[in-house]
């Protein structure tokens, strides 16, 4: 596009200095992957201005940038007085404006579905658009897992759930152009605050339930809270969008189990629907029945009833179902889709997943990173633990430490022996860490060498557990998930839950016949 074309597209941006017949190729804010022919946005960080960087991307090709405050004598030298400099309120703003319009405003030609939460969202990105492909819907999705495009599915290396405005215009832009009919993207409470979703028109949006985290960012629930309902707000944006030759419907979807949704649905300028097992819901289930191999239930949805067989363990995965059945049939599905659907799907990559190498007992990856998820993720084992219930997790550095001791009396009450070890520690000791953890599970009566141990090398704590195993107990590596890496330090060091428990296994002598 030109530099006055997309200008137009944000009024409130300034030219200082350039040649509105610019053309401009692209817009990113890092200046490290600036190509030629880049507009670079000088996005300000939690701990850099991104002014710094402009001469950076300006030695790489960029042929302008985005500022909310005039550059520096050293950014604004001579050598680069060709370049252009728009002046903006917000740069996070025009990121997401500029980037949705360099690539054709791509949310335009999709159904967009965001879905956020506290826990979830993943679980629930891919079973809505695993029920729409059964009807014949080609989707795509983002999630904290991966990045899916028709059938091809790939990791997300992208480092965020829900990453930057430039990335994401990116993504959807692919998704539109490989025919796609409809994307769902998993939204944090980050991408909402911080705009990495502005530019994005979305039809439908989904909330899984509420409880603390990232208040070290958000600062209190009540601002946690207002930054989910902002996905719903957006639902009230004017947008010119047609697809298949019609506007989409609008609308968003609640769990009536959980407290907050009353809250949510009053930021919604749309109809809401609503799903849940306990309290009156528009979709619900009823003859839940559940062990270590999956779930069945009956689907009470549309004056129906339909019986459904899932892989997926516990309870809150059955609501992960319910949300999104509420969803996709809004968008059109049959309940048939929804019982064929579970029916195949198997379980998430790190989500209640199984580790199977013959061994006597069962070993299973979760991602429960908070004190909800690892209590959810306990209660649903024990039902299927005649032995005993061990578990192995942490808790991430520099975010929610409030959480910490939370968990350690989660995994006191629930869990018959336990290790503490790192997750992602980030500039932390992972030893202060798990010292904050065994503070809540000491509250309970708890000590330190007989009901609990302190490991902080991930490995040796998983290995610990499996030594300790017994015929009937249950293993459980909680936190990490689906994740490929540990964050220590500024390093991003390899690492996977699985890989390193299916390793151990093997050392035990399990080779998946259950010899040893």
């Amino acid at each position: 596009m030109l530099l006055g074309e997309l200008l137009r597209e944000v009024p409130a941006a300034t030219l200082l200095r350039g040649d509105m017949a610019l053309v401009v190729r692209g817009v990113g804010h890092d200046s490290r992957a600036t190509r030629a022919g880049d507009l670079f946005v000088a996005v300000p960080g939690l701990h850099h201005d991104g002014r710094r960087f402009v001469a950076e991307a300006f030695e790489r090709g960029a042929v302008g940038t985005v500022v909310e405050a005039p550059l520096d004598a050293e950014a604004d030298h001579a050598r680069f007085a060709d370049r252009a400099v728009v002046l903006v309120r917000s740069a996070r703003a025009a990121l997401g404006d500029f980037a949705a319009a360099v690539h054709g405003h791509p949310s335009r030609r999709l159904r967009l579905v965001g879905v956020t939460g506290t826990d979830g969202k993943t679980t629930t990105t891919q079973l809505i658009g695993a029920i729409l492909e059964q009807g014949g819907v080609r989707t795509a999705r983002l999630s904290t897992v991966d990045v899916k495009i028709g059938d091809e599915a790939r990791p997300n290396d992208l480092r965020h759930t829900t990453p930057e405005a430039d990335r994401i215009q990116e993504l959807l832009a692919r998704m539109a152009d490989a025919d796609v009919d409809c994307a769902i993207l998993e939204v944090s409470s980050h991408a909402l605050a911080l705009d990495r979703v502005r530019g994005c028109e979305f039809d439908v949006a989904v909330f899984t339930n509420l409880s603390p985290e990232h208040l070290n960012f958000h600062g209190t629930m009540e601002e946690y809270l207002l930054a989910k309902a902002r996905l719903f707000e957006m639902l009230g944006e004017p947008s010119p969008k047609v697809v298949h030759g019609v506007q989409p419907p609008r609308f968003g979807v609640v769990n009536a189990d959980d407290p907050a949704s009353d809250r949510i649905r009053a930021h919604a300028p749309v109809p809401v629907v609503s799903y849940g097992l306990v309290a009156p819901a528009d979709v619900t289930a009823r003859d839940l029945r559940m062990d270590a191999h999956g779930s069945t239930f009956t689907l009470v949805a549309r004056g129906g009833a339909w019986a459904v067989e899932t892989r997926l363990l516990g309870r809150f995965n059955v609501v992960n179902w319910l949300a999104a059945t509420a969803t996709a049939l809004e968008l059109g599905a049959e309940p048939r889709h929804v019982v064929r659907a579970a029916a195949e799907l198997g379980p998430v990559d790190g989500r209640m997943q199984r580790v199977e190498r013959g061994q006597p007992f069962l070993v299973v990856v979760d991602f429960s990173h908070t004190p909800q998820a690892l209590e959810n993720a306990l209660r649903t084992l024990r039902t299927y633990t005649p032995g005993k219930l061990m578990v192995v997790f942490g808790h991430a550095g520099e975010r929610d430490a409030a959480n910490r001791p939370v968990m350690g009396a989660v995994a006191a009450r629930l869990a018959d022996f336990f290790v503490l070890s790192a997750d992602d520690p980030l500039r932390e000791d992972p030893g202060v860490i798990a010292e904050q953890i065994a503070g809540g599970a000491r509250a309970h009566g708890k000590r330190l060498g007989t009901d609990f141990l302190i490991e902080v090398g991930r490995a040796t704590a998983i290995r610990t557990l499996l030594r300790r195993a017994h015929p009937g107990d249950t293993v459980l590596l909680a936190g990490k998930g689906h994740e490929r890496r540990m964050l220590v330090g500024d390093e991003r060091l390899p690492w996977n839950d699985r890989e390193e428990a299916e390793r151990a296994l093997a050392e035990l002598g399990y080779e998946g016949n259950g010899r040893r």
